[in-house]
């Protein structure tokens, strides 16, 4: 927490649990549907607190999220991190660049090879190489370099430099979403030039929807000792079976639950030893029968907020939801429309493949940096633990890198 009050610079202000000076702003919504209020409204109806900071004292409950925007646009860490500091003089940002492997002069990591515009370039360190390439590619590249599952490294011919357990381990957040038809208006009409205009000239509007303007954490045991489900809910009527990627026909409002705290865990491994080729991701969601029983209970609690009568006055029909709350109907739904909600963790995770300064066990100078490292899934989103991650390491790097005191 201390890390993430760094960080951020909250508009609501500053106490035990939100920094205001940070980098990071962090604002209210700026575009308020009346689906997600009502959505809102009906969680109460159903039973459930209503939390206004699902980042505050407690997590469980129904609510609207706040958002890493600024002036209703995204901040994103490029934007609250890098962009300020790309004008100093030791900072070089290099684009259309593919990192094919680690460099290494002995145990000690010297560099990374490149390709960039169809040429071999190697970018040499004086000091540490630091992975930051997120939790798919951050394996992927120490996998090409030598370092993971000698056997696997085996059968694709690299040598092996470290046998680690790069790439196992592997989590996410699985979810899946309910829809329902609505006359009440939401984002099928937000792409209007009004809308345009008032974005530009006030940083407000409809078009500075997240989409998942609201949402909630529930238990669907009591004997948990904090919520293992998360709703994301949105004023649109997408195609779910197409993970929301399909433009909506008609106006509707969409929510369901993400397994927060899942117990299967996936792998990520190499197809080739080709740096262009994608890795294999094997996600594994729902081995476990824990994580079948939190997500089946999650969409009975998605079904009863449905129908209360705060939502039930915006809910026409249904578009993609369950046959019925029966197990077998709502495990095939399942089965047919989950998908990842694209918080992947723990494929170079702290122990097993980097110390507790997330140095990579077995070689010298080199570093990870991102979601990759984490244990586990986080119970929520994962940007702002990540943006923790790397607060953590720049103290740590810059105690490495600070000269000994002399001794008297």
């Amino acid at each position: 927490m201390p890390y993430f009050r760094r960080s951020e610079a909250n508009e609501r202000g500053e106490d035990q649990y939100h920094g205001k000076l940070g980098p990071l702003t962090v604002s209210d919504g700026r575009s308020r549907y009346s689906l997600m209020d009502a959505f809102v409204e009906a969680g109460v109806e159903a039973g459930h607190p209503r939390n206004p900071d699902f980042n505050g004292e407690k997590q469980d409950g129904v609510g609207l999220y706040q958002l890493t925007q600024r002036n209703g646009m995204r901040c994103s860490a490029a934007v609250a991190f890098l962009h300020p500091a790309l004008g100093r003089p030791n900072l070089k940002v290099v684009t259309d660049a593919l990192a094919t492997r680690i460099l290494f002069d002995g145990p000690r990591a010297s560099g990374v090879e490149i390709i960039r515009h169809g040429e071999l370039q190697e970018i040499h360190a004086e000091t540490e190489v630091i992975l930051s390439a997120g939790a798919y590619n951050s394996p992927q590249l120490l996998l090409l370099s030598g370092i993971g599952p000698a056997s696997d490294l085996a059968q694709l011919m690299i040598p092996v430099r470290v046998d680690l357990p790069v790439g196992e381990g592997l989590q996410d957040h699985p979810i899946v979403v309910m829809s329902w038809h609505s006359e009440t208006e939401g984002l099928l009409s937000a792409r209007s030039p009004a809308n345009v205009e008032r974005l530009q000239r006030e940083g407000r509007g409809p078009l500075t929807s997240n989409a998942s303007e609201a949402g909630g954490f529930f238990r669907t045991r009591s004997d948990l000792e904090a919520p293992d489900i998360q709703f994301h809910a949105a004023p649109a009527n997408a195609l779910i079976g197409e993970e929301a990627l399909t433009r909506p026909t008609s106006h509707g409002v969409a929510f369901g639950p993400c397994v927060l705290k899942p117990t299967s865990r996936g792998k990520l491994s190499l197809r080739t030893a080709d740096p262009g080729s994608k890795p294999r991701i094997f996600h594994n969601f729902f081995a476990a029968e824990e994580d079948r029983r939190s997500m089946i209970e999650g969409v009975r609690i998605g079904l009863d907020i449905a129908a209360q009568p705060a939502l039930r006055a915006h809910i026409k029909g249904p578009n993609f939801v369950p046959h019925s709350p029966a197990d077998t109907d709502v495990w095939d739904y399942v089965r047919r429309y989950a998908y990842t909600t694209y918080h992947p963790t723990s494929t170079c995770a702290i122990g097993p493949v980097v110390d507790s300064e997330l140095k990579v066990h077995g070689v010298e100078r080199l570093r990870v940096v991102d979601a990759s490292v984490m244990p586990s899934v986080v119970r929520g989103n994962t940007n702002a633990p990540t943006i923790m991650i790397a607060e953590t390491a720049a103290d740590l790097i810059r105690s490495t890198r600070s000269p000994a005191p002399i001794a008297a």
